[in-house]
């Protein structure tokens, strides 16, 4: 195997790791919408509506957790998968008789 081949594959390990990175570090801006309380509430419709908007501010934040939580688990899986490969291809080198 020629050297500019192994050194292009360090560069695309190494990119996809940058990558992945840069993806993992965004933060979502406005993602989910926090409701402002009232200082009072003028009827029992705007009390209702503001409970509301409480309960889905909860559950958009609960599923933002939980996508944030599966991304991290497929980072883990690409890192491993990656590392694996990674591997193989050194230990093939190692076996290759030039």
């Amino acid at each position: 195997m020629k050297m500019g081949s192994f050194f292009f594959l360090i560069l695309f390990f190494s990119g996809l790791s940058a990558f992945s990175y840069a993806e993992d570090t965004s933060i979502p801006v406005d993602y989910c919408y926090k409701p402002d309380k009232p200082l009072f509430f003028a009827t029992q419709y705007y009390k209702n509506r503001y409970a509301d908007d409480v309960e889905q501010y909860k559950s958009c934040v609960k599923s933002f957790i939980e996508m944030q939580n599966r991304v991290a688990k497929m980072q883990q899986e690409s890192e491993k998968n990656s590392l694996t490969t990674w591997n193989n291809f050194i230990n093939h080198q190692k076996n290759v008789q030039y």
